[in-house]
């Protein structure tokens, strides 16, 4: 519990740093960023507006004015009604309603006042010099019509100077006329400016703009103020609440994400911890068997790599000792796997209260297990340690309610005295085991060089069987006749292989055969051996022909199929085949030995059972498959009249096979006295060096000829 909560807290604070302050930073970025923006948009919109506002307000001043000028331009062209103007004090008042101006006077080349009108009446030309300090000397001087701003009474006026038309005297006609609040509301309703205005801006509104209105000659006429129009901030009213709502928006957003982002960490981080635990548990399983519990070849293999890459480094040494139990098929095929299960998790027990802690014991798979063995400082420990492991497991256990006994062959190899390479070291400790096994089992044997050479000796004739069998060169088939109860008619014949080596000369099938069902040329070589007594079949029809058939040949998936396809091909009777098998064949596997002596019975085949009486079972055998011959062992025949139960023991094995209706043919045959005995106890065929020794096919027609002349 305690670590699950420091995971959670170191989390939080991982899930704080790296997302959490990263987020808010981002949102407040985000708002900082918003804000700024919206205030310089704001703002540069607003100044751009002011700008335009007092741009159109100066463009509408120039234009005033000019109309203005304008005017007054196209009254002087009349020069008629300038005459009026000065002869005649009636035309005054018409001529104001005309042009609008507010005074006008008439003065000299001097600027002397000559005469002034205000609005349509005279005025006094005193007035003149009321205004003559505001007119500036460029308006004054000039000889055309020129006009400006000026302020005149605090109020802002135009005021237009021109030279009297037609006279040569220099008189001039100063017009004036006052902005009135038409010019205002003209602004005003236009839309251009609200509340604009004669007079200084007021800077501590902050609604407010201006600037001072000048003369041509930069002369200051007066301050211009309004209230400008913001779109800037217009905008900003209307898209504010929308930009704080997609904020706030945002916002929540990120705060839901970070909740549903923390809560798929804290998910996450279980589901990390579950796989690691199922990892761990993988692992585990994926290094260890499942039956014992003990580590398999996997984790064997990795920890022999660790162990041998450092010997070097610790100057140490290490024994590899490599297990095969004996008779464990033998306890599997009979009590069965749950039984043969149960003794082997019973072994891994034994075993791994034998070991200290270095050391490191496995199951390779079946009944084979593997010992790590580590600081070896000499072979004494080795030996002791493989004594009682042979004791230990020579010891009966108790399973089921039976009391059954096995034992143990063990092969030794030391590194770095062996080999320090794994594959090596373990290929040598299973040369020992070998060399142990063949020695009839339950002892252990170190490796020496001499089993690795005796060992490549034996690959390399299981070579040259192999190439002897596809060059069918060196391998004869001989056969040895079985002769009746009297030994003189030749009923059956038992085809034999034999093989002579080019350079090693005669090799015993004690010793090619069990090499070649190692090597699993046995199936080819079974074929071959078919093949030769079909052809001797053919030649002989009066004879029943005897072939030997291997455990792994006998169970081979298409035995059957290319026994019948040979038969057939050769037209062959079935009935003149017998196919002798030995116990071996029923203790590979019961269920599929039975089927196929069964579905051979069927086809004709005859079925014989090899070396009987030598077997661990053989009566029951009798009992539980169908066979027509057994054939007594020659260690049984040879002992006739040697010892005293030889006899009993023949003549119940003859009796039994009779009693169940099987013919019983005795191997081995040597003497006459073996055969009277043999005849008195009811036997049925003979067959041994008595009557004939193996024969090659030429010298067996011969002796058919001698008996059937």
């Amino acid at each position: 519990m305690k670590n699950k909560h420091s995971t959670v807290a170191s989390l939080r604070r991982e899930f704080t740093r790296n997302v959490i302050a990263p987020v808010v930073a981002v949102v407040l970025f985000s708002l900082l960023g918003c804000g700024l923006t919206a205030w310089w948009v704001t703002a540069q919109s607003n100044d751009k507006a002011l700008e335009k506002q007092q741009q159109v307000i100066k463009n509408l001043l120039a234009q005033h004015l000019e109309e203005f000028s304008q005017q007054h331009r196209n009254l002087l062209r009349e020069t008629q009604p300038v005459s009026l103007l000065l002869q005649s004090d009636a035309a005054a008042p018409w001529l104001f309603r005309l042009i609008g101006d507010d005074e006008v006077y008439l003065v000299d080349a001097h600027q002397r006042p000559l005469a002034a009108w205000f609005s349509d009446a005279p005025a006094p030309v005193e007035r003149y010099h009321e205004i003559a300090q505001q007119l500036a000397p460029g308006l004054r001087a000039s000889n055309t019509l020129t006009s400006d701003f000026i302020r005149l009474r605090e109020r802002v006026a135009e005021v237009a100077v021109a030279s009297l038309p037609g006279d040569d005297r220099g008189y001039q006609l100063v017009f004036i006329r006052y902005l009135r609040s038409s010019f205002v509301d003209f602004l005003t309703h236009r839309g251009v400016v609200s509340n604009f205005s004669f007079s200084a801006r007021q800077p501590d509104q902050p609604n407010s703009a201006g600037f001072l209105l000048t003369s041509h000659q930069g002369t200051p006429v007066s301050d211009v103020s309004w209230e400008p129009m913001r779109p800037g901030s217009q905008m900003l009213l209307f898209t504010g609440p929308l930009i704080a709502l997609a904020i706030l928006s945002i916002a929540l957003m990120c705060l839901v994400m970070t909740r549903r982002l923390w809560q798929s960490s804290l998910s996450l981080t279980r589901s990390m911890q579950k796989l690691a635990a199922s990892e761990a548990r993988s692992r585990h399983i994926a290094l260890h068997d499942i039956l014992t519990g003990l580590p398999n070849r996997k984790w064997i293999e990795e920890q022999l790599n660790h162990r041998l890459s450092v010997l070097e480094t610790d100057r140490d040494s290490l024994a590899l000792l490599m297990l095969d139990l004996d008779h464990f098929k033998i306890v599997n095929d009979t009590w069965g796997h749950h039984t043969g299960d149960e003794l082997l998790m019973e072994v891994s027990k034994r075993l791994s209260s034998l070991l200290p802690i270095k050391d490191s014991i496995g199951r390779l798979g079946g009944d084979e297990f593997v010992i790590m063995m580590a600081n070896v400082t000499d072979r004494q420990q080795v030996d002791q340690l493989c004594q009682q492991i042979i004791a230990h497991l020579s010891q009966p256990m108790q399973l089921n309610g039976n009391a059954m006994w096995i034992g143990v062959s063990i092969g030794v190899a030391l590194a770095p005295l062996d080999s320090t390479d794994r594959l090596e070291l373990m290929r040598k400790a299973d040369i020992s085991l070998y060399a142990a096994k063949a020695e009839g089992g339950g002892q252990y044997r170190l490796f020496i060089p001499a089993m690795d050479e005796a060992l490549q000796k034996r690959q390399r004739l299981a070579q040259q069987l192999r190439l002897a069998l596809e060059n069918d060169s060196g391998l004869t088939q001989l056969y040895q006749p079985i002769f009746d109860i009297n030994g003189k008619k030749t009923v059956a014949v038992e085809a034999l292989l034999r093989w002579h080596h080019p350079k090693l000369g005669p090799i015993s099938p004690a010793d090619f055969v069990p090499l070649a069902e190692e090597t699993g040329l046995i199936i080819p070589l079974g074929d071959w051996v078919v093949e030769k007594a079909c052809q001797m079949a053919t030649t002989c029809p009066q004879l029943i022909v005897a072939i030997n058939v291997s455990p792994l040949q006998f169970l081979a998936e298409n035995f059957i199929s290319t026994l019948m396809t040979t038969v057939a091909r050769h037209g062959i009777n079935p009935r003149q085949i017998e196919l002798e098998i030995t116990e071996g064949v029923l203790l590979e596997d019961k269920e599929r030995a039975l089927q196929n002596i069964n579905t051979l019975r069927e086809a004709g085949f005859s079925i014989a059972l090899d070396d009987f009486g030598t077997g661990y079972s053989s009566l029951s055998y009798l009992i539980q498959f169908p066979v027509d011959t057994i054939k007594i062992d020659q260690t049984f025949t040879q002992s006739l009249g040697v010892r005293d139960n030889s006899a009993t023991i023949v003549e119940s094995v003859i009796t039994l096979g009779h009693s169940l209706g099987i013919t019983v043919t005795a191997e081995g045959v040597e003497t006459d006295a073996q055969r009277a005995m043999l005849e008195a106890a009811g036997c049925d065929l003979l067959q041994g060096f008595l009557f004939s020794r193996p024969l090659t096919a030429d010298n067996l027609h011969a002796l058919l000829d001698q008996q059937h002349p």
